[in-house]
């Protein structure tokens, strides 16, 4: 497989593994919006956080499909994962910080890779 080859391929692997790393999360926001709403109050953000929050992180998902829209989407869920890690730090429990830390570092190797393909297209 040339560099170019392996290169689309991993970023569409990370693409799905990032989109199926979301589904949990982001249904459990969803199934529970009162109980979110209350977990975020006690953070400091406001209840509706959760809602708004969701819904930022599907329509990236789904913009992460659109080439177009990859690099902006991309930003958005980085945005995201870096507020869940940090307010899992901050608040507790801290291992829970783990799971969007992870997500996290996959989404930096698809930005760098989705950029490295593009680059290499141009």
């Amino acid at each position: 497989m040339k560099s170019g080859g392996w290169r689309l391929a991993a970023t569409i692997v990370l693409r799905v593994v990032v989109t199926l790393l979301f589904v949990p999360a982001i249904l459990a926001k969803l199934r529970h919006p009162a109980e979110w709403g209350q977990l975020f109050a006690t953070w400091g953000y406001p209840a509706w956080g959760p809602l708004v929050v969701s819904g930022a992180e599907i329509l990236a998902l789904l913009a992460l499909w659109i080439p177009r829209l990859a690099a902006p989407a991309i930003g958005v869920l980085m945005l995201t994962l870096i507020g869940a890690t940090a307010t899992w730090l901050v608040h507790g429990p801290q291992s829970t910080a783990a799971y969007p830390g992870a997500i996290l570092v996959l989404v930096l190797l698809l930005a760098w890779t989705d950029a490295t393909a593009r680059w290499r297209a141009s």
